[in-house]
């Protein structure tokens, strides 16, 4: 039977009025209800029809889409060269209708503003609502700052026609509506899709032109991700002006893999080019360089090996940052895989646009491209690609340019395994670092030379104080692929003539090392930013030949590893990448003598990695510098797993502990109800600071018990599932901890206002009270100081290391 209004609470009546305010004032909750009209914007387009929600299809439009537009400024805010004007179609359902030609779909369509933007390529399927993927942010109307926006659409695909058309509106980041009503009208979305290719239309405004709301049309270019037909490389390439020597095949089933992104190649233009002469394939002002080409997949056939790619010729030699999209420097192009020379080969067309983006075609496919892997690395060549750029026009034509060679070294070497590296330097760096006899030789242990303790983050300070932040990591072990072992490839398909071999039929042990021979050949990459002040400002603004810091060094070694004394000397040969210049040093400094040293990994209280980059050179040469230290807080493997053995541990005695003292609580609970005379006498204070120790990790995790942090880095070394499982079995224990304290301290303050019993004791528990209240500030206090000491000092360090960890990361 319904309760009566009178019979409701006053705790039950103002919950029930917060419910019904959150719904109804909520915008969000009628902005997701709220529908634009289709047959008014769209009936001319593609007929409405009516959808079978259990019938699913699928579409030329991939499940994320990627494509770029122009225009909008007015909600979309102003551009600059360095934000991205890139947007994700998402498609969230796909259904047939009771016509054969005609789709339904529902989509969201968000238009992005970071300057880092990686092209999506490939297909992903549909099914995902589009209520999970609102992530909508707010426009900026008045023309201010520049902020994303996300649409919500549905409408219908004509299957004959290749035109899609849709409506709906967008909401803001605070869930209100902004009444961006639009319309979106798409051309040329067809199942079969070659070069020339392009999925092009608008998106606009159905406010009217002196609305608030209203904002200009916005021109949208996508490239089909889906159904390609290489139609430029179906047949056999002629060799052209190409002259690249054999190169390297990458392994089995991983040629997209491997051709994924192939970072920033430079490039390197004939001594005839003049401000004057065009000697781009791209339509920039005559007399343009562009230093950096950069090659981005948009799909990928494995079994074919063919793949369609965009070429963009940028000043940036950052290869993860794309900023604007410029169509006038990007080529869309066609690659297949040549299994006689080992080279990829690539026909590459320009792009037109007249005015907007949807007037984009493609057209005049004359641009070739033949990228080869080389098979030798040597300390002074490590270019993982090496290329050749030239016109199929003759001089006379227009368009014609003159060739280009390009190389780079974004190439990863786990999908080349014939790749072999060429020792140098090795006398010279026995002659630098000979290795002293050591009485203690052997005592300790040190990581293993294919152990992944060997790649570290690292801060490089020189002796005015100045420091950067960079990463090191091997490549080679004697003649092995750093890479292809340090991730547990097991070390019995080596040569058995190595001295690697001794681990045999297992993998590799990064906790231990051999007692005999344990100085092996090996090669480095080494890159940090350049040098500058934390603190303080520089007393001396220049440092001859040095580098600024703004430029990036890159350094290649190699050398001699210890494994007995941790030890790892090494020659380097140094590059700078100029910011300004947007290129490297044509001729690498190769007198630089690089000396690190590994803590032991017995020692329970890790020690830094330590070490020193110093050049060779005479003080008096220009291109000598001071020497430059070099430290590592990076935790080794093993440190890693006893902190998280520890941690174990620790959740485990938690756990016990709680469970103890539930056990306690509802002894006591059962005692004062056999015995309620004893409650009165019961400290208040006591019970208040145990319910409050129960109920502070509650707070401060709540999430631990029922939520997941999507954007929290984990570390899977085993144990993670079981810490998850222990830490989630803790909270529980607490939680009902806390409510049996709970209820002991209702039973007991219940009990001392009845009828006046143990009111003598208030007094007593003031004084307590107080008394534990001084105590706890002064701990606090004592807490607060000691952190905010501690971070002061480790903060440039921990800034430092953590900018560097990600491109430790992308480059490993």
């Amino acid at each position: 039977m319904a309760p009566k209004v009178g019979s409701l609470r006053p705790a039950w009546v103002f919950a029930l009025l917060c419910t019904s305010l959150s719904l109804f004032t909520n915008p969000s909750w009628y902005a997701t209800a709220k529908r634009v009209s289709y047959s008014d914007h769209c009936a001319s387009t593609v007929p409405e029809a009516t959808p079978d929600r259990y019938s699913l299809a699928t579409l030329p439009l991939s499940g994320y889409q990627s494509g770029y537009f122009s225009g909008g400024g007015n909600i979309l805010g102003p551009f600059s060269s360095s934000e991205s004007n890139s947007f994700s179609f998402h498609v969230c359902d796909v259904s047939k209708t009771d016509q054969d030609e005609v789709l339904k779909i529902e989509a969201n369509l968000k238009f992005q503003t970071s300057g880092y933007h990686y092209y999506v390529g490939g297909n992903y399927g549909y099914g995902q609502t589009c209520s999970e993927d609102t992530s909508v942010w707010e426009a900026n109307v008045s023309g201010g700052a520049r902020t994303p926006v996300t649409f919500r659409l549905e409408g219908f695909w004509s299957k004959s026609s290749g035109k899609l058309c849709m409506v709906g509106s967008s909401l803001s980041s605070r869930g209100d509506s902004l009444n961006l009503d639009a319309v979106l009208k798409l051309n040329n979305v067809n199942n079969s899709a070659d070069i020339t290719s392009l999925f092009t239309g608008t998106l606009e405004s159905l406010s009217p032109l002196d609305d608030e709301n209203y904002f200009d049309e916005v021109s949208i270019l996508m490239f089909p991700q889906k159904n390609n037909q290489y139609s430029l490389v179906s047949g056999k390439l002629n060799n052209g002006k190409s002259n690249l020597p054999q190169g390297l095949a990458p392994r089995s089933g991983s040629f997209c893999t491997a051709f994924h992104n192939l970072g920033e190649l430079s490039l390197k233009y004939g001594p005839d080019c003049s401000p004057v002469k065009q000697c781009t394939p791209v339509s920039g002002p005559l007399g343009y360089l562009p230093p950096v080409m950069s090659l981005y997949e948009i799909h990928c056939s494995e079994g074919e090996r063919k793949m369609r790619v965009l070429l963009r010729f940028s000043n940036n030699s950052n290869f993860y940052y794309y900023g604007k999209f410029d169509p006038n420097l990007t080529l869309v192009g066609e690659a297949t895989w040549d299994e006689n020379k080992n080279h990829l080969e690539m026909k590459a067309c320009p792009i037109h646009v007249a005015g907007s983006f949807s007037t984009a075609r493609v057209e005049d496919c004359t641009v070739r491209i033949e990228l080869m892997f080389p098979g030798v690395w040597s300390i002074k060549e490590r270019n993982g690609i090496l290329g050749h750029i030239w016109s199929e026009k003759s001089q006379k034509d227009s368009g014609y340019f003159p060739d280009i060679m390009l190389r780079g070294t974004g190439r990863s070497t786990w999908e080349f395994p014939d790749l072999k590296y060429k020792y140098t330097e090795t006398e010279r760096v026995r002659k630098q670092c000979p290795g002293k006899p050591d009485p203690k030789r052997g005592r300790e242990r040190y990581p293993n030379w294919f152990s992944r303790d060997m790649a570290f983050n690292m801060v490089v300070k020189n002796s005015e104080g100045k420091i950067g932040s960079g990463y090191s990591y091997p490549l080679f072990v004697d003649d092995h692929m750093y890479e292809q072992y340090a991730y547990g490839m097991r070390v019995s398909r080596l040569d058995t003539a190595t001295s690697v071999t001794r681990h045999e039929n297992s993998t590799v042990d990064s906790r231990s090392t051999s007692s005999s021979n344990a100085r092996f050949n090996i090669s480095y990459h080494i890159g940090f930013s350049g040098l500058q002040y934390m603190k303080g400002k520089s007393k001396i603004a220049n440092f001859n030949q040095s580098w600024s810091s703004n430029d990036r060094v890159e350094i290649s070694a190699e050398g001699v590893y210890d494994a007995q004394t941790g030890e790892l000397c090494m020659v380097g040969c140094k590059r700078v990448m100029s910011t300004v210049k947007k290129r490297a040093d044509i001729n690498p400094d190769c007198e630089i003598l690089i000396r690190l040293q590994f803590p032991p990994l017995s020692k329970r209280r890790q020690d830094h990695i330590v070490g020193t980059i110093e050049s060779m050179r005479e003080r008096s040469d220009l291109l000598h510098f001071e020497k430059q230290n070099v430290t590592s807080d990076s935790p080794y493997m093993e440190e890693l797993r006893r902190s998280i053995w520890g941690m174990d541990l620790e959740i485990c005695l938690v756990l016990a502990s709680n469970t103890f003292l539930c056990i306690f609580i509802g002894l006591q609970i059962l005692h004062t109800k056999k015995h309620p005379e004893v409650l009165p006498f019961v400290s208040i204070a006591m019970l208040v600071i145990l319910t409050l120790g129960s109920a502070i990790p509650l707070v401060l995790n709540f999430e631990a018990l029922f939520l997941r942090h999507r954007t929290g880095q984990h570390i899977s070394l085993g144990s993670g599932r079981w810490l998850e499982m222990n830490e989630v079995l803790v909270r529980v224990a607490t939680m009902i901890a806390f409510l049996m304290q709970f209820r002991l301290l209702q039973l007991t303050w219940a009990a001392r206002k009845k009828d006046g019993v143990g009111a003598g004791l208030w007094f007593q528990e003031k004084k307590a009270s107080i008394v534990c209240l001084l105590l706890y500030a002064i701990g606090a206090l004592a807490a607060i100081i000691f952190s905010w000491r501690s971070r002061s000092d480790n903060m440039p360090v921990d800034a430092n290391l953590a900018d560097s960890a990600q491109c430790l990361q992308e480059l490993i």
